[in-house]
């Protein structure tokens, strides 16, 4: 019987075993989503599968991860943007918090790590959170359409 290492990862709603015996890549691969996961196994899952698999990959095979921490923030920040909501509200409240909660696990760079999961410069991130601010302050009871002079 071949010598075969078992690794695991669980996130919220995601488990996922890979098992190794002795090639690169693993042989085996198990999948398993909560039944909260109303949709099953989607391509936003795969995604999620695909960063834990790289990680027990470069485990498995004693890879150092190089930047690791700025890696985990950026999947964890790309995590939380893709669940937030799509209505004006909340997206700008979701984004504050996202914010906040780096602010509050001690980043020193916030902007930085939204801007970087966001694939856009930080300098329009900024922008973003300017706007995100000004709207949750006060906001518009007014649909863009109506009550505005053009």
């Amino acid at each position: 019987m071949k010598n075969t290492k078992r690794l695991e990862r669980r996130e919220p709603a995601l488990y996922v075993v890979a098992e190794w015996e002795g090639s690169p890549g693993p042989r085996r691969l198990a999948i398993e989503v909560a039944a909260e996961e109303a949709d099953g196994i989607t391509a936003s899952v795969m995604r999620r599968v695909d960063r834990l698999l790289a990680d027990m990959t470069a485990e498995f095979n004693e890879i150092p991860a190089v930047g690791g921490h700025a890696v985990m923030v950026r999947h964890y920040v790309e995590d939380r943007l893709a669940g937030l909501p799509s209505d004006d509200a909340g997206y700008h409240r979701g984004l504050l918090d996202i914010h906040d909660e780096l602010v509050d696990r001690g980043h020193t760079a916030p902007e930085k790590a939204i801007a970087d999961a966001m694939r856009i410069p930080e300098e329009a991130m900024r922008a973003c959170l300017q706007v995100a601010r000004q709207h949750v302050a006060a906001p518009d009871p007014l649909p863009y359409s109506e009550g505005r002079n053009s």
